[in-house]
C-alpha cells in the first residue's frame, strides 16, 4: 500500500487558534524537510502551505508542496518559495 505525500512527513502539530465555526487552526511542521502547512481541524477542506510566521503561501507553492513527498532534508529552493505569499496574506 503506497503512502500519500502527506504521510511521508514527520509532523509536529501546534494549535494556532480556535473558532466555533471552523474549530482549531492547526500548524504542521515537518521535522525532516522544514515545510509548514496549516488547516482547520473541524473542516475537511483546504490545507495550505505557510511561511515561518504563519502567512499563507502562493496557491502554486501549496499545490506543489502538497503533491511532493518529503525530501527528508531542508531544500534551499524552499526559502524562495517561502517569500511567495498568497495575495492578501501580507500582514
Amino acid at each position: 500500500m503506497s503512502k500519500s505525500s502527506w504521510d511521508t512527513h514527520d509532523f509536529k502539530v501546534k494549535m494556532l487558534d480556535w473558532s466555533t465555526a471552523r474549530g482549531s487552526r492547526l500548524a504542521y511542521l515537518c521535522r525532516f524537510c522544514g515545510r509548514r502547512f496549516c488547516k482547520f481541524a473541524k473542516q475537511d477542506h483546504e490545507t495550505w502551505a505557510i511561511d515561518d510566521d504563519g502567512r499563507a503561501l502562493d496557491r502554486a507553492v501549496s499545490d506543489r508542496w502538497l503533491s511532493e513527498v518529503c525530501s527528508r532534508v531542508f531544500k534551499t529552493s524552499d526559502e524562495d518559495d517561502r517569500k511567495r505569499l498568497r495575495e492578501g496574506a501580507e500582514q
